[in-house]
């Protein structure tokens, strides 16, 4: 299996998410054979003994090869969790308010990602609750703050509306971190970013886009 990177300290400084901290956790490596990759990676699936998971404060967790036939729910610190290689049969659920990150990464994704907790003001600098995704799948933020990252160019489904790159209001490069945050007019980017919140009461919806040498 073709091992999946991670996003390392420079989601900190990625739109208005911050919150994972730390260098992310990152899946073993796959001994399988290039050529019996897929079935390796099939036959390594076994089913869930947990679907609720409460991360502690700075936690990384990372959890394999797992199928999941009913909903899974993560709630608690500022802290991340990586899905790798799972099947999802049912709905993601974040419900931190706290900015737990839920990372998912080579998995298959046949309900929603949700994000559902009881605040909606924010500022840019607090840890945003967010889902980060290496392939297209629903995102619903339920009337409270949240955000979700596409780690690659493709379309991000959030709230039922669809964003592209082209979408993007604001452009961020890692490679030149000292230019901050410039208008995007069509840079080449390699992350794209959605974000809800409210401030004094008014919804806030931002679009952002990246620029990572390493995607």
């Amino acid at each position: 299996m073709k091992k999946h990177w991670m996003l390392t300290g420079m989601l900190l400084a990625l739109l208005l998410l911050p919150g994972c901290g730390g260098t992310p956790a990152a899946p073993a490596d796959d001994t399988a054979p290039a050529d019996d990759t897929g079935t390796a990676q099939t036959d390594a699936r076994t089913p869930a003994a947990e679907y609720s998971f409460t991360l502690e404060e700075d936690e990384n967790r990372v959890v394999e090869n797992t199928v999941f036939e009913k909903d899974v729910t993560i709630s608690g610190a500022r802290a991340q969790i990586v899905f790798d290689n799972c099947v999802f049969e049912g709905d993601i659920i974040n419900t931190s308010d706290a900015g737990a990150s839920v990372t998912i990464l080579g998995s298959e994704i046949n309900g929603a990602c949700i994000l559902q907790n009881g605040r909606k003001e924010a500022v840019m600098e607090d840890p945003f609750p967010k889902f980060l995704l290496d392939a297209p799948a629903e995102i619903v933020c339920e009337d409270c703050f949240g955000g979700a990252i596409a780690l690659g160019d493709f379309e991000l489904r959030f709230n039922g509306e669809t964003y592209t790159m082209q979408d993007a209001s604001l452009f961020f490069d890692t490679t030149n971190p000292d230019a901050g945050f410039v208008p995007y007019e069509g840079q080449q980017a390699s992350l794209l970013a959605v974000a809800q919140w409210w401030e004094d009461g008014e919804q806030q919806l931002l679009i952002e886009c990246e620029f990572d040498p390493n995607l």
